[in-house]
């Protein structure tokens, strides 16, 4: 074996298949740094370019783009508060607090280092240790995912440790956003209200672009008239990159354990990064000296969050390898390449075809140097680009929310859906009930459904449900771990009393009582579902009617504390700002209803003219007039030739204009 991870690092070192390795991760960058486009879709699209390729060179390609996604989509989560991917959603907590303070550069080097360890890590994991690791993930059954998938809601707890009822809330709403569709077990459909294309589930690019983009750019650059999307200056400079290095490497504890934890979970098959990156960010934050800093701004929070996100790619793969069993979509698209080359996972792979294996191996590992190389550089660009006036740079970013909710199933509906989660995210925001667990809810609702459907079946033919569901060691562990989760913050409620809370801002004084709507809109919500849902059969609505207890009984408590201690704020600060948003909201929808019948061309045209103008703070005449629609014809055919000519995808071209 060692012989062959050495003749696998010299091939992967060669000139071309180096330049092979450094091209895939430059476009796994760019495909991870675009929200809505994910690693998934990236090797999807350049799978058939490796077909003509040696397939040493072909797979270390692919290696190249599944480990820049991995990193890029923290591009996005700090700079604009939108996770590329789920896997990215705890970067945002510190790293767009990062970013407002103008150390964004921090933030991206913290990525891209941590990325880097991570990757490495998991990598060394991979090429030393794959087949025990993957008989290991194999004991994983239906009641161990269960209490997987409720460890990660148990998270909650930690990350909201001033306002625990307010996040378990929100974290079951989304369980039951999670629920609408056809069930994957009984085949139910279930909160559809007669459309079609919602028994496939709500999309989850747009949850994600609906719930973190759209609150940010209409509270702070619509609502305040922000002239950047940044709060501070941002200085990028190479003192600032060998600084935020040199603090990293003095915390080797925290990198290791997050990257174990990325590892571990992603030899779990179908867990992903989401789980990994939130579950190491729960651990920094319970084990940290200081973990009322977390969510502030610490580059702490980002380098968790990261090292576990790029260390559970290398494990996704251990399965694969050894097992035929991807660990994730995008190593599902890998074993895709590998039959397609002729080549099938198992015993086979390392002895007939142990040449290209040991060489696409270790050009993951090559590849994460290549992250800490494009990842640091990078960020003097990256860091930049927010410093860009907010009139060009929102109208980019809201095109980009459009074309990011279109493209992964290529239906409008999946844009409205964007636009009515980034209304809700936006209340939610503004009445302290931070959008994260709601996220994180609807991401782990299908893990939590399976596995208590299927552990409801087998549990039941075997005589038993309950003890079958807690008697194996991995799932007595897992119950454990939610057990100490859950009660952590009572045990030290001393030592974080000031600690991160699911909260947007400082306490605001105000009319409204936040807890009172909030309480109330619960009950509403579990009333229709309730009603909407009775005629589903006993395993369609096992999962939605433990939503539907578990939601009312917070809902009515937090309707009760509305009563008792009643929490009053304020949706908009003044009349102008409510003006604004309102106004700008109903500039967006315009946009998304012009799409329907002009196109997305010519809808765009007029739109990123109109919102570039909007939010100018300037008079506004007949020149600046053709330089913004000037502006405009260059980001949307620009846009559209992406898009539509290079990714292929087919953007409307609109009712009228058919």
């Amino acid at each position: 074996m060692v012989e062959g991870l050495i003749n696998g690092l010299f091939h992967a070192v060669q000139p071309w298949n180096l330049l092979m390795i450094f091209f895939g991760t430059v476009l796994g960058i760019l495909f991870g740094s675009m929200p809505g486009l994910t690693a998934t879709m990236g090797l999807a699209l350049l799978v058939p370019f490796t077909f003509g390729m040696d397939p040493a060179a072909g797979l270390i390609m692919l290696a190249g783009i599944y480990v820049g996604a991995m990193y890029a989509d923290a591009i996005p989560a700090i700079l604009i508060n939108t996770p590329g991917t789920p896997a990215a959603i705890a970067t945002t907590f510190d790293g767009f607090p990062l970013a407002q303070k103008g150390m964004a550069q921090q933030a991206l080097v913290t990525a891209a280092f941590a990325s880097f360890v991570g990757s490495v890590i998991a990598n060394l994991v991979l090429a030393t240790s794959a087949e025990p690791l993957a008989e290991f993930s194999l004991k994983f059954g239906p009641p161990e995912y269960f209490w997987l998938g409720i460890f990660g809601l148990t998270i909650i707890s930690v990350l909201s440790s001033g306002s625990i009822i307010k996040g378990y809330l929100t974290g079951l709403l989304g369980l039951i956003i999670s629920s609408i569709g056809m069930a994957s077990l009984s085949g139910d459909v279930r909160l559809t209200f007669g459309y079609p294309e919602l028994q496939s589930g709500i999309s989850l690019a747009g949850a994600l672009i609906g719930f973190f983009c759209l609150p940010e750019i209409l509270a702070t650059i619509i609502g305040k008239g922000q002239e950047t999307y940044v709060g501070e200056s941002v200085r990028p400079s190479m003192k600032i990159l060998l600084d935020t290095v040199s603090s990293l490497v003095k915390m080797p504890v925290l990198l290791l354990r997050s990257s174990l934890i990325g590892l571990v979970v992603g030899i779990a098959p179908g867990a992903g990064g989401n789980i990994a990156s939130m579950v190491s960010y729960s651990e920094a934050t319970r084990w940290d000296k200081n973990p009322e800093e977390f969510g502030k701004g610490t580059i702490r929070g980002v380098a968790a969050s990261e090292a576990a996100n790029s260390a559970m790619a290398p494990g996704s793969l251990i399965p694969l390898l050894t097992l035929g069993i991807p660990g994730s979509p995008p190593a599902a698209i890998i074993l895709g390449a590998l039959m397609l080359h002729g080549m099938r996972p198992g015993v086979e792979l390392f002895s007939t075809y142990g040449g290209i294996t040991y060489t696409f191996m270790m050009g993951l590992l090559v590849a994460a140097f290549a992250i800490l190389i494009f990842g640091a550089l990078g960020s003097f660009l990256f860091s930049w680009l927010i410093t860009i006036p907010a009139r060009s740079l929102a109208p980019v970013i809201l095109l980009m929310t459009i074309l990011g909710s279109y493209a992964i199933r290529n239906n409008l509906l999946d844009v409205w859906v964007m636009l009515i989660f980034g209304g809700i995210g936006f209340f939610l925001n503004k009445l302290s009930y931070h959008p994260a667990p709601l996220v994180l809810g609807f991401i782990l609702g299908p893990y939590i459904e399976e596995g208590l459907v299927q552990s409801t079946m087998i549990g039941g033919a075997k005589g038993g449900v309950v003890y079958y569901m807690v008697s194996s060691p991995i799932s007595m562990f897992l119950i454990g771990l939610c057990l100490l989760t859950a009660i952590w913050p009572f045990i030290f409620r001393n030592r974080l009393k000031n600690s991160f809370d699911l909260k947007t801002s400082k306490v605001r004084v105000g009319n409204l009582n936040a807890d009172l709507l909030m309480g109330a809109f619960t009950l509403c919500v579990t009333a229709i579902v309730t009603l909407a849902t009775g005629d589903l059969s006993f395993y369609g609505g096992l999962f939605v009617n433990f939503c539907i207890i578990s939601t009312s009984l917070l809902g009515l408590i937090i309707l009760i504390k509305g009563f008792l201690f009643p929490e009053k704020v304020n949706i908009f600060e003044n009349s102008l700002e409510r003006k604004r948003v309102i106004l700008g909201f109903i500039l967006f929808t315009g946009y998304i209803l012009i799409i329907q019948y002009l196109g997305f061309f010519i809808a765009s045209l007029v739109f990123v003219t109109s919102m570039h103008i909007y939010l100018s703070n300037r008079k506004i005449n007949l020149m600046y007039f053709v330089s913004s629609c000037l502006l405009s014809l260059l980001i949307t055919t620009s846009a559209h030739y992406i898009f539509s000519e290079l990714l292929l995808v087919p953007l409307p071209t609109g009712f009228l204009i058919n």
